[in-house]
């Protein structure tokens, strides 16, 4: 459901638009390549045609775009070329299979062909909308179980704070008082950094999104830096996709390294917390709810009681209360609080604002 969905939207699937920055930063498709690099493997067509957006999926894609064709489980992406030029797409970036297929439909559009499509959009987005330097302050929650409900409990905290809130993940993206429908955890990257400037535009805060496996593998979250990142837990799932739990697991470890993070919170209550704040590149923060695991923080009180109370090194310890019901919720809980707290809020305030009851849909 995570693969090549929106290369087939061409045959009735439902597309959501998703908001993009009035401002862009439009790049000829000279400096498209530049910006590329040596992924580039040939170009074809005017380098001074300028594009002022990007997209993969043309039922949402925008005259002047640079549509990017790419090879999905069942299709290509360029065997959709009528309908991208009706959109008004400008140039292509595709693979070598792309570029024959455009070929031999007679297409005539300039051309950027890379080896891995995918693998660039990030950079090409990235340097259109400028998000790097527009985006809030980023959190990145990753992991098997309970991404959805930390990252409301985190919004509702800081909405508590008087701080104004982006949410992207599984059930809806807001930017503000905004809310888009969903139609999978994390956008494709032309979405979102789109939707990361928008927020910046907006004069969002901060960012709290759900990063998913798939989008970590996938280039979804390229070119993005989260400036805190959360580790829930690691489960049995999405092996038909990973294949083996150590490679699911390298995907979800991918999120704690210096090119996509700069500091990580990360429950240990499991053995791949564990490991995983072991091998993380960066700084890293602990937390557990067991007495038998050695962490940063921990959880104590009764797992059958909503209250609990976070203990610090130093003697530090500061109590919560768990706005949901549920031993689990104490543990997403106690991670909301000490990711506020790693961005700098202080952990009084932090424990007053995670009082307020948050709305998990479903």
């Amino acid at each position: 459901a995570d693969g090549p969905r929106s290369q087939r939207r061409g045959v009735g699937s439902p597309a959501v638009s998703f908001p993009r920055p009035e401002r862009v930063h439009p790049l000829t498709l000279s400096a498209v390549t530049d910006v590329i690099g040596d992924a580039v493997r040939s170009t074809d067509g005017d380098p001074g045609m300028q594009v002022t957006g990007v997209s993969l999926d043309t039922a949402s894609l925008r005259p002047g775009d640079l549509w990017a064709a790419l090879p999905g489980a069942r299709a290509h992406g360029a065997d959709f070329a009528d309908k991208a030029l009706a959109a008004g797409a400008v140039a292509v970036l595709t693979d070598a299979d792309g570029v024959s297929r455009l070929r031999a439909k007679g297409v005539d559009l300039p051309l950027v062909e890379c080896e891995n499509p995918r693998a660039v959009l990030g950079r090409v987005a990235a340097a259109l909308y400028d998000s790097a330097q527009r985006r809030p302050t980023m959190f990145g929650i990753t992991g098997t179980n309970g991404k959805t409900t930390t990252a409301y409990l985190m919004v509702s905290a800081l909405e508590a704070l008087g701080r104004t809130t982006g949410l992207i993940g599984t059930i809806e993206t807001r930017i503000g008082d905004e809310r888009v429908r969903s139609v999978r955890t994390t956008p494709e990257t032309t979405d979102l950094h789109a939707l990361l400037a928008t927020m910046g535009e907006r004069g969002v805060d901060d960012c709290v999104m759900e990063v998913s496996s798939h989008a970590l593998t996938l280039h979804r979250v390229d070119e993005v830096v989260y400036d805190v990142a959360l580790f829930a837990n690691l489960s049995q799932d999405h092996l038909d996709f990973h294949g083996t739990m150590e490679d699911y697991f390298l995907a979800k470890a991918s999120l704690f390294t210096p090119e996509r993070s700069r500091r990580g919170v990360v429950c240990v209550d499991d053995e791949w917390g564990q490991r995983l704040a072991h091998e993380a590149t960066v700084p890293v923060t602990t937390v557990t709810s067991r007495l038998d695991v050695e962490a940063d923080w921990v959880v104590g009180g009764d797992p059958r009681e909503p209250q609990l109370t976070l203990h610090g090194h130093g003697g530090a310890a500061h109590d919560l209360v768990s706005a949901l019901p549920g031993d689990f919720n104490r543990v997403n809980t106690a991670m909301a609080a000490v990711a506020l707290i790693e961005a700098g809020i202080p952990a009084e305030r932090v424990a007053e604002a995670v009082l307020a009851r948050p709305h998990v849909p479903g």
